[in-house]
């Protein structure tokens, strides 16, 4: 029932957005868009992908899960393709704890080790918009700008805070806040030196900048010729609201949120609807080398 919910809801808005805009502008918009930065944009959007990839085998091998890179790389893009054609943008999350699960490993393990994944790109997109925030303070409008402000500034506390837990031992005692316990000593285990944490929140920032590269490829192929740092200040926010599972993989969502955010700046709302759009097939295409990856799977369901 839940994910019949976020199917309608992302019909909906697409929906109400193709009726409120004229369409025959937008189709011709993407066909008139470059091409050469287009497959540019896909080729830099694989190269994120990897990058996260390199970044999740990071991890899972300071909690003691020994298998090749080659392993890692296969499961990321496969979890990258049903992050796009299921109703959820955690559904290739569950694919990679399946798998990791399948080969050996400790499903409560494996869980934690996706769950940090996720938490550290989390943490390097909100670091990347903050550090963008304060060369382009006068973007936006004020009211916005600091609301968006506060709201990554408080993500960030919270997830500091989640870090944090493992230092206080009656987090431990009680059944529901102990997942939250054993999570923070994983984290402790992971990021136990400076420069597991140097390098694990550089990762993330560059695997975060490398998306933002490819959306303003899009955004040029379509006429949006905004400076790539205006680019890092409005397209966090859209992200971020994706990542709520109340969308089909983020549909719909991330296409109001970019309108609503570029409109603030006085782009023209056809533009940045191609522009979304674009960047939807973008993630698709990018995602496909999963689909082979997934039928060569040693496994026959995973």
């Amino acid at each position: 029932m839940g994910n019949l919910v976020k199917l309608g809801l992302s019909a909906f808005i697409i929906g109400f957005i193709l009726y409120k805009f004229d369409i025959a502008a937008v189709w011709d918009t993407m066909l008139d868009a470059s091409l050469g930065l287009l497959i540019a944009a896909l080729f830099v959007q694989i190269l994120s992908q990897t990058i996260a990839a390199y970044r999740w085998s990071l991890i899972m091998d300071a909690l003691k899960f020994k298998h090749p890179f080659s392993f890692y790389f296969r499961s990321y893009f496969k979890g990258s393709l049903f992050n796009q054609i299921l109703p959820t943008s955690i559904g290739g999350d569950a694919y990679r704890i399946a798998e990791v699960s399948a080969h050996g490993g400790l499903v409560k393990e494996a869980f934690y080790g996706v769950f940090i994944d996720r938490i550290v790109g989390l943490v390097g997109l909100l670091l990347l918009n903050l550090f963008a925030n304060s060369f382009e303070f006068n973007l936006m409008p004020y009211e916005v700008f600091m609301t968006i402000n506060l709201i990554l500034v408080a993500a960030l506390f919270g997830l500091f805070v989640l870090m944090a837990i493992h230092k206080f031992p009656i987090f431990k005692r009680y059944k529901f806040t102990r997942l939250f316990y054993e999570l923070s000593e994983r984290f402790r285990f992971i990021y136990k030196t400076p420069k597991r944490i140097s390098q694990q929140l550089g990762l993330s920032i560059l695997i975060h900048l490398l998306s933002m590269v490819a959306i303003f490829g899009i955004g040029h192929s379509v006429g949006i010729n905004e400076p790539l740092v205006a680019y890092l200040v409005i397209i966090p926010p859209a992200i971020l609201l994706t990542i709520l599972p109340i969308s089909f993989a983020g549909w719909g969502v991330r296409e109001g949120a970019l309108i609503a955010l570029f409109m603030m700046i006085g782009i023209d709302e056809h533009l940045v609807l191609a522009m979304s759009l674009l960047y939807g097939i973008i993630l698709i295409l990018s995602a496909l080398p999963g689909l082979l990856f997934y039928l060569t799977s040693q496994h026959k369901y995973l």
